[in-house]
């Protein structure tokens, strides 16, 4: 599991980034969308992570993560290691400007 944090300010493209990386998996034929974090607490972004797992999706978009969130999936990344499950699993996490 590879897990990406995206940083910067407010308009520094980093939703466009992470826009960027969803068309291309979508180009490549393989499911992609990106997870809204701020509709979820901590626990409820793990949640909707695994169910997007669940379904076959190898890499996990989430926009405006906040920084609770993002000690969570790291804390989840360090858990998961060494579980077949997640192997070539790559996460693209924006952290929330402010």
């Amino acid at each position: 599991m590879h897990v990406q944090v995206i940083t910067g300010n407010a308009g520094t493209g980093k939703t466009t980034k992470l826009r960027s990386i969803e068309a291309q998996q979508l180009a490549e034929g393989r499911q992609a969308g990106i997870i809204h974090a701020d509709a979820y607490s901590h626990h409820g972004l793990l949640g909707i992570m695994e169910v997007r797992l669940e379904r076959g999706e190898r890499t996990l978009l989430v926009d405006d993560c906040s920084s609770k969130q993002i000690e969570e999936v790291l804390q989840w990344q360090k858990e998961a290691e060494g579980n077949e499950q997640f192997k070539g699993l790559a996460i693209h996490l924006v952290r929330r400007a402010g």
